[in-house]
């Protein structure tokens, strides 16, 4: 976001930190604490640091899952919750550089839109292009009526 007087944090970094804090903070509630190390990982901008090394893909999980713990119990509404919530920390967070706590946390909340809506197969994939192509149909049979109608009513005059 680019309009720094609505943040409730003084610098996306901030704003980062916040979020490996909360997800600390849920991480001892689930039993599974994160390191000191984990956190810098997580702080760190994104790049292959978080790839590169042997124990990475189980933080990955372990944040992934934590992540997804604090999803499910935050409010959707976005004025139920506080202006440093993980969902309003994150949009701050991503916008200098880009940490791997945001590039988790949106490769999570990718999971769950693509869980909420999988794709199209078979006859209901079909039936979809069928009405997408019967809708530009109607539009461009409803823009021929419409410069006929306005061709009649300028040869009247």
């Amino acid at each position: 976001m680019s309009d720094d007087q609505n943040s409730p944090f003084s610098s996306p970094e901030e704003a980062a930190k916040n979020m490996v804090e909360l997800l600390a903070q849920e991480g001892e509630r689930a039993g599974t604490p994160l390191t000191d190390r984990e956190k810098e990982l997580l702080l760190q901008t994104r790049s292959d640091s978080l790839y590169s090394l042997s124990d990475s893909e189980e933080l990955r999980q372990k944040a992934k899952a934590l992540i997804s713990r604090i999803f499910e119990a935050e409010s959707p509404e976005e004025f139920d919750r506080g202006p440093r919530s993980f969902s309003d920390s994150m949009l701050w967070a991503g916008d200098a550089a880009y940490p791997n706590i945001v590039a988790l946390a949106e490769e999570v909340c990718r999971d769950i839109r693509e869980m909420g809506y999988p794709p199209l197969q078979g006859w209901k994939w079909a039936k979809d292009r069928m009405q997408l192509v019967g809708c530009c149909c109607l539009v461009v049979l409803a823009m021929f009526v419409m410069i006929t109608i306005a061709g009649i009513v300028n040869h009247w005059k």
